[in-house]
């Protein structure tokens, strides 16, 4: 399993200017390969193909000295750049863009990364060829070196970044003892299947709409404007880096608490169309936080599966009938006299369909599962939302 270590690092004024001057170079080297495609294809009708233009790109290297300066591995991730924008481009469709040097931010290695990544006492460097000395600051022990498969660096409106990341090997699964859940919602963020949720995300758009106002005031182009981009940049940064930390905190504590998720597969694309929805759909984030919980429970040796939402409001968890209901009914109630909140219904059912796709069909450990709850809800009445995690803006 690929598993990527994301460290701040120490970079001294000249590199930061050094860096920037790589930045440009493979910029330039992106749109001159994305323009020998263009002009092949034109001529021939065929399409120039990454070993095509690593050739190229090594005749590139002998005729000027200020490319072959610098590690071929560093071009090599701009060459195969424009190739991944070419395969997204013949599968999603969006033509690739020449790109300004001012908008090139990342650097990436994905060959002999092994070499570049070295300790001198206490200290971790990162020493690639024709680059600036790049120490880097883990904030946790990082696996042998042996493991690292690609590093990028990337400059972001805070700080530079350095990725790594490493192939680990896939731990062993658990059995399945204490299954969930989760329905996703945007008046409760996730709602388990055993009554717990998680608090819907709230941005705190206060700063970010006097900034934006900053922006738009200053004449394009200017550089007032660009120190008010700037600026404006580094807010939406720590917007994301809370949202980001929070997020990795709140799944690696249901991967701890779980051996098996279910989860909803759902379209968020087609559930943006809905202009009154989108931007509470949008700060959800559910798609970063399937991802990151899927990454947390497969290192933990858990499981995560992804289920069709098809009907999971309507459908009755108790008797399978189904009852209709509109979006502001946020109790269920069926005819077989079972009741609960909308979304722990939902999340019940979730769990019944996750569980059917991994026995095939069979049952056993689902109505063993679903006969304990039974039992629960019994003793303490229908089941009810009840928050355990902290709000992000808390």
């Amino acid at each position: 399993m690929i598993r990527t270590y994301k460290c701040r690092v120490k970079l001294s004024k000249p590199g930061h200017e050094a860096l920037t001057k790589v930045f440009g170079m493979c910029a330039t080297l992106y749109n001159a390969c994305l323009e020998s495609r263009i002009d092949c294809y034109k001529k021939t009708k065929k399409s120039r193909s990454y070993y095509d233009q690593c050739k190229e790109l090594t005749e590139v290297r002998a005729d000027a000295p200020e490319y072959a300066g610098i590690s071929l591995q560093v071009f090599r991730g701009a060459v195969g750049r424009i190739d991944k924008a070419y395969k997204r481009f013949f599968k999603h469709g969006g033509f690739p863009r020449f790109k300004s040097r001012r908008r090139w931010r990342t650097i990436e290695i994905n060959d002999q990364c092994w070499k570049m990544l070295k300790r001198e006492g206490d200290k971790i460097v990162l020493k690639i060829k024709g680059l600036p000395q790049i120490e880097v600051k883990p904030s946790r022990e990082l696996p042998p070196n042996s493991l690292l498969k690609s590093i990028r660096i990337t400059r972001k409106a805070l700080r530079t970044e350095v990725a790594l990341s490493y192939d680990l090997p896939t731990p062993e699964k658990k059995p399945v003892t204490n299954p969930v859940g989760i329905d996703m919602g945007i008046s409760k963020r996730m709602t388990m299947s055993d009554g717990n949720t998680v608090e819907k995300r709230e941005i705190n758009r206060k700063e970010l709409i006097r900034r934006q106002r900053s922006v738009s005031r200053k004449v394009k182009g200017s550089n007032n404007w660009i120190k008010a981009v700037l600026l404006l940049a580094k807010e939406w940064q720590r917007v994301s880096d809370k949202e980001r930390d929070y997020l990795h905190r709140l799944t690696a504590e249901i991967a701890k608490m779980y051996d098996f998720i279910a989860v909803e597969k759902l379209k968020t694309s087609n559930m943006l169309r809905n202009g009154r929805l989108a931007r509470s759909i949008s700060e959800q984030t559910w798609a970063k936080a399937v991802a990151l919980l899927t990454e947390k429970a497969e290192s933990a040796g858990g499981t995560v599966v992804a289920v069709n939402p098809r009907g999971t409001s309507q459908e009755c968890s108790n008797c399978g009938a189904t009852v209709k209901k509109s979006l502001s009914v946020r109790t269920h109630r069926c005819s077989c006299g079972y009741e609960a909140d909308r979304d722990v219904n939902a999340a019940l059912n979730i769990l019944h369909r996750g569980l059917a796709s991994i026995t095939g069909g069979k049952l056993d450990i689902e109505s063993r599962v679903v006969g304990r709850m039974r039992e629960k809800q019994a003793d303490v009445g229908p089941v009810r939302p009840r928050t355990v995690y902290v709000n992000l803006n808390t």
